[in-house]
């Protein structure tokens, strides 16, 4: 099976079990913090676009919220590691089994604070505009949303253990999980708050007939 297929089902998967019927809050137009807006989170693949299709409306979709982006990272092309039950038990198996995925999810979610009653209305109220006071920012609700987003990636994923209409199975003990970090420390972006899950895949690795040798033994 080809990477690109295999791509292609992971993230359908995450579309369909991590963003199907979600409306999560994002930035709305013209930064308007007066309006609470909110989409159906998108998946992406390697790199979030920088662009729109159409020239018609110019806007900056560096920072693309609430989204998912499914990053491929290096993996073994034919690889089948030892593992310690196998060694204590003198049972061997084929060192060179099958090809693997991994990939980092990276999460991101948008959350600009809790507005409290009377906030939206106050624009109103003598032409001062927002009464800023009725808006809590840097609350903990950011972190929040993004850990229960990244628990239901995990859980999901545990639980299927596999990728329909594919040949990738989990890895189940390599899975990792955290927030965005630079040289050990988080990295605060708010209002994006930003996680990775780390999974990794084993495939199958089509051998197939090798013409070469054939042609020795013959």
């Amino acid at each position: 099976m080809r990477t690109t297929e295999r791509l292609r089902k992971l993230k359908e998967w995450v579309d369909t079990n991590l963003c199907e019927g979600r409306e999560m809050k994002s930035p709305a137009p013209n930064q308007n913090i007066g309006i609470i807006h909110t989409q159906r989170p998108q998946v992406y693949l390697a790199w979030a676009p920088t662009r729109t299709d159409t020239v018609a409306k110019v806007q900056d979709l560096s920072n693309i919220a609430p989204a998912i982006l499914v990053m491929p990272n290096t993996g073994y092309a034919k690889y089948m590691e030892e593992q310690r039950f196998d060694r204590y038990n003198n049972i061997h198996r084929p060192s060179e089994m099958g090809q693997h995925l991994a990939v980092s999810i990276l999460f991101c979610v948008y959350e600009p604070g809790i507005r409290l009653p009377g906030f939206i209305e106050s624009v109103g109220e003598g032409g001062k505009g927002l009464d800023m006071s009725l808006l809590l920012e840097g609350t903990e609700q950011g972190l929040f949303t993004l850990v229960d987003w990244m628990d239901d990636c995990m859980e999901k994923l545990i639980a299927q253990k596999v990728i329909p209409n594919t040949d990738l199975w989990l890895e189940e003990t390599k899975m990792t999980y955290g927030l965005y970090t630079d040289q050990e420390y988080v990295v605060d972006r708010r209002p994006m708050y930003y996680g990775f899950v780390n999974a990794s895949f084993g495939c199958y690795a089509d051998d197939g007939a090798n013409s070469s040798i054939d042609d020795l033994l013959n």
